[in-house]
């Protein structure tokens, strides 16, 4: 993914970690810090757990006044409220619910959550990426130096770069087209995968078999990737739009470039 430089990884959330940072005596501190963060919104997000926060929230009444969540839940939530909007409700935090549009009706205000009734949250989709981007922020402005922290293929950086940028390498399976691209500010880069066996939950066969996107944080680049390996054709007028620098691999292994995205 990176030049050498000061790494260490781990699995958690069903992917690999990793964090990396431009000063080697800082990797413990890095690590522990990120380990913590992910610790902490892991209890506020996971539905699969009964003591989280969010199924927590779930069980309490609808009120006027709305319910009072963590200043973590909330960090969470605007993220999700901010990729549904992005992304036209393509992905969002209510999918679950009898009515996949409610999260349009969702309001979010001091500390306080107002939902409409029957609707179930579900953050899932955009926990991951946000998380990516909050652990490279904190850590980068707490430790003094550049970091990169990478769930999966969602990958955020923040800090002072290496000299010749973060070098990642941008690639699914083994086999498969590859390239390297270099991020030199705050962001993220983000591929979304529809291979299988890797998504074994899904019955239709996409036109595109990855699509990768930078963008200034790894939530929006997660957001747009996802959203547009969904899409077929008609991704490429959308991705022109949002004009961000993205690249799609089809299932003959064909590339399509857009918006800038580094030369190969």
């Amino acid at each position: 993914m990176t030049a050498t430089r000061p790494a260490t990884e781990w699995l958690t959330w069903g992917v690999q970690a990793r964090v990396v940072v431009t000063e080697p005596d800082a990797l413990a501190s890095a690590a522990s810090l990120v380990r913590g963060y992910l610790t902490a919104a892991d209890a506020a997000t996971n539905r699969d757990r009964p003591d989280s926060e969010i199924r927590k929230f779930d069980s309490q009444a609808v009120s006027p006044d709305g319910v009072s969540v963590t200043p973590m839940f909330a960090h969470f939530l605007a993220d999700a409220l901010a990729v549904a909007r992005l992304t036209d409700g393509r992905i969002n935090p209510t999918a679950g619910s009898p009515d996949p549009h409610s999260w349009w009706q969702i309001r979010l205000h001091d500390g306080r959550v107002h939902t409409p009734d029957g609707s179930t949250l579900d953050l899932s989709a955009t926990a991951r990426a946000s998380s990516a981007d909050h652990c490279a922020a904190s850590t980068s402005q707490l430790l003094g130096c550049g970091v990169l922290v990478a769930l999966g293929g969602d990958i955020a950086v923040s800090g002072p770069p290496p000299e010749d940028g973060w070098q990642i390498q941008v690639q699914d399976l083994p086999g498969d087209p590859t390239c390297q691209v270099a991020l030199t500010s705050d962001g993220g880069v983000a591929t979304a995968s529809t291979v299988k066996p890797l998504h074994r939950e899904s019955s239709a066969t996409s036109m595109w078999r990855t699509v990768s996107v930078i963008a200034d944080s790894c939530a929006k680049a997660a957001a747009v990737s996802r959203a547009g390996a969904a899409m077929g054709g008609s991704a490429i007028d959308w991705l022109h739009q949002l004009a961000v620098p993205a690249r799609l691999v089809d299932q003959e292994f064909r590339v399509t470039v857009l918006g800038g995205w580094p030369d190969e």
